[in-house]
């Protein structure tokens, strides 16, 4: 490996300054990923690495990931599209992945989850949130351990993360409320969705945002027309009987939110019954979202930017371990968006 070449001469072959490149191999500053390909093209071709870059090049890094499994297209996928995103463009060849998935709906499966993990004993972790007490207790473990982690979709109180990466669940919840509130008639009734789950738990991200519905509810002075009610995401031959039976209860229902990503399992069912009337409002792009929205049996979907959450998740670990840099925040609130028909066709959540 050569080290004649300087950096002023990288920086004519990469068409870009000096100090582009000395940010790159130092990591200082913000760089674009032109930039940034270009100069590191010019690298592998001139085989120049500095002290520090190739000290860093070396280290070894090994990245657990803890998340529900999934399916192509729903919302864990692109956390795992993230994470995988963010390790390629790291440039860092002694980085490694290891997943390990759960049942979402299993708090069983997932403690197995937790158990292999940490006789895996790896360099850090990307802890994706859905039972609350079981993985407080992870990452405690993970905390008596020395292990350092990111969490991603949901912020745990009482824990000491490396950094968060989520939405603010509250406001979302308070969001759904004021969209239905404002698409429905006073004292009609609006039914919220929760999925069940075996060992009778509830996700985290589902009990927040919970709480900010009816707090909104509480001020608008409609908490009088709640109607809470579950629906079963692993047995959907179940929802058409019970929804059907629901409707028939409560003849005034206007509106539902559905407090996870699962809203297809709901818009289906009203889709079949022929019910365009009732405003549905559920969260992420997910691939059966988005068909029920562009049908119009979805009213409105929050979108919380799950690529981007596991993009800044797993750089922020890589930079921590390989370069021993802290993040400039612990706790990094993605924005949420409001995604309605008109405008599916044209939002993107990855920059792309």
């Amino acid at each position: 490996m050569s080290k004649r070449t300087t950096i002023r001469e990288i920086a004519e072959l990469a068409g870009v300054s000096p100090g582009t490149v000395y940010k790159i191999l130092h990591d200082k500053g913000n760089v674009s990923n032109r930039s940034k390909a270009a100069v590191d093209k010019v690298l592998a071709a001139t085989g120049y690495a500095s002290d520090e870059y190739f000290a860093a090049t070396a280290k070894a890094c090994r990245i657990a990931v803890l998340a529900p499994a999934y399916t192509i297209g729903d919302y864990w996928s692109r956390i795992y599209e993230g994470i995988k995103v963010a390790v390629k463009q790291s440039g860092y060849p002694g980085v490694s992945l290891d997943f390990f998935y759960y049942n979402q709906f299993d708090v069983y499966s997932c403690l197995a989850a937790h158990r292999l993990l940490l006789e895996k004993k790896p360099d850090a972790v990307i802890v994706g949130t859905i039972f609350l007490e079981e993985t407080m207790d992870f990452c405690l473990s993970l905390e008596e351990a020395s292990i350092p982690y990111a969490l991603v979709d949901s912020n745990l109180e009482g824990l000491h993360p490396l950094a968060i990466f989520a939405a603010d669940q509250l406001s979302a919840g308070k969001a759904m409320a004021h969209l239905l509130t404002a698409s429905t008639r006073p004292g009609s009734k609006l039914a919220v969705f929760e999925s069940k789950r075996s060992g009778a738990r509830f996700s985290v991200n589902s009990m927040v945002r919970r709480d900010g519905f009816i707090d909104f509810l509480k001020a608008a002075g409609r908490e009088k027309d709640l109607i809470e009610t579950c629906y079963t995401s692993t047995v959907p031959s179940e929802n058409e009987d019970a929804i059907r039976r629901l409707l028939e209860d409560h003849k005034e229902i206007e509106g539902i939110a559905v407090l996870n990503s699962r809203g297809s399992s709901i818009a289906e069912v009203l889709d079949k019954l022929g019910r365009k009337d009732i405003k549905l409002i559920s969260f992420d792009m997910t691939m059966q979202n988005v068909e029920f929205l562009r049908k119009g049996n979805i009213s409105a979907l929050l979108c919380q930017h799950p690529y981007w959450q596991g993009f800044e998740a797993a750089s922020t670990l890589i930079r921590h371990q390989i370069q021993g840099k802290e993040p400039a925040s612990v706790l990094n609130l993605l924005s949420i968006d409001i995604v309605l028909k008109e405008i599916v066709d044209f939002y993107k959540d990855n920059g792309s």
